[in-house]
């Protein structure tokens, strides 16, 4: 019997004015648009599987609000509690993958006592030692800055390539917006649905301009990405996007009544 998954997008916090272009590389304006953070909350309809997809930034502090500019972040939007408000104990997360480690995305799971973290090897080491010019993405390399992810890295399972993390949910390798990026497939009684972290921030990263996908801010260079488009396509039927408002238009993703 195969193993279906229901999604459900979880608010974990947002950036009142992001620029555009940062999230579409094509879109030449200085415009600013409301983005939230989302965590990705996936249930088994037939085990006891419970995946969570990212988990989130942390507040601000003195120093960290030095380089993130607009980031607001509630003690309510804290993944463990927004799990609560949602009916989950966070003792039920069985595993929890990173995207990728930039500090919008792999905050507080050191809260979520039972689960594993599945993240790219290539993730790890680029994150410990970036480009210069990346630094801030991972909040690496400054004096009184701890990395959100270095929180949990106890809890690390480190993987390299494409992973099944339980049957109907895997991982796939897909570098470009950092060298160590990936997104979740997962199967549900609705096709493929796939959860591909800042490889598409926002809807038209997918669906594109003209047929073609817009690419989004490309720290290990543009080819990268458009062949993780490619592969894209091929593995998911659906894709949910990162920091788009529109993914709340529905509250469960994948689910037949």
């Amino acid at each position: 019997m195969p193993n279906h998954f229901v999604l459900q997008p979880l608010m974990v916090g947002r950036f009142p004015a992001f620029p555009i272009a940062k999230f579409l590389l094509q879109a030449e304006t200085t415009q600013t648009i409301e983005a939230p953070c989302i965590s990705w909350l996936a249930r088994s309809t037939s085990t006891n599987s419970v995946v969570l997809v990212d988990t989130g930034p942390a507040a601000l502090t003195e120093e960290t609000s030095k380089f993130h500019t607009g980031l607001e972040v509630r003690q309510e939007d804290r993944i463990d509690i927004v799990l609560r408000s949602n009916g989950i104990d966070p003792n039920e997360i069985t595993d929890v993958v990173f995207t990728h480690l930039h500090f919008d995305h792999c905050s507080h799971a050191q809260h979520l006592p039972n689960s594993r973290i599945l993240v790219q090897k290539k993730e790890v080491q680029y994150a410990v030692a970036p480009n210069p010019e990346h630094r801030t993405g991972y909040e690496a390399g400054y004096r009184n800055v701890f990395p959100s992810w270095m929180k949990a890295f106890d809890k690390f399972e480190i993987i390299q390539g494409d992973v099944e993390v339980v049957p109907g949910c895997r991982i796939l390798a897909l570098p470009g917006h950092t060298p160590g990026s990936s997104a979740v497939i997962f199967e549900t009684r609705q096709g493929r649905y796939a959860v591909a972290g800042d490889l598409v921030n926002q809807i038209e990263n997918w669906e594109g301009n003209n047929g073609r996908h817009i690419a989004p801010t490309a720290n290990c260079g543009l080819e990268l990405c458009f062949d993780s488009f490619s592969r894209l396509e091929r593995e998911a039927d659906v894709v949910l996007a990162s920091h788009d408002y529109r993914m709340f238009d529905s509250t469960k993703y994948g689910f037949t009544s």
